[in-house]
């Protein structure tokens, strides 16, 4: 392709902003399920989070398909953020802009999110260990001076 079909573009753009808006709702949701432990609701929220996922990416690669191959095989979001663009109308540049800051905070929000699952899961796997017994300093706990607490003697929680 040599030039560029703005009606096509501009109808991708605005679909894939539709997307990443709703990309963004929804781990705005994972957040909140995160911080209220709702691992049904987690699970759920997984599942749409794939699919538009995958939405994002089939769209972006239609999007990088149907680029001019003046532009090179680089990404959209690469173009994007080199303002390569800005050839195009103001209203279509302004959604161009609109998908960058969008990609922007679903990245930053899922990263967070991501970040708040392997705590929590590190969290358990230290629990999981106290509770079956191993030694402190193998499930590396940390005394109120910031260093691993040394444990000489292992102790039983008990007997039932």
């Amino acid at each position: 392709m040599t030039e560029l079909n703005i009606p096509l573009f501009s109808s991708h753009i605005e679909r894939l902003n539709l997307i990443l808006h709703d990309f963004q709702s929804l781990l705005e949701i994972e957040s909140q399920h995160l911080k209220d432990n709702d691992v049904t609701s987690l699970s759920e929220t997984s599942k749409r989070k794939s699919e538009l996922s995958d939405q994002i990416e089939t769209l972006v690669k239609k999007i990088e398909h149907d680029l001019p191959d003046n532009l090179g095989n680089q990404h959209f979001f690469e173009l994007a953020q080199k303002k390569a663009f800005l050839s195009l109308s103001p209203n279509l540049q302004a959604n161009v802009d609109i998908s960058m800051a969008l990609s922007q905070a679903c990245h930053d929000l899922n990263l967070a999110n991501g970040m708040a699952i392997q705590i929590l899961s590190n969290m358990n796997q230290v629990s999981l260990k106290i509770l079956t017994g191993q030694n402190q300093t193998e499930s590396k706990l940390y005394g109120s001076s910031g260093s691993t607490t040394q444990n000489k003697t292992q102790s039983s929680l008990g007997k039932a």
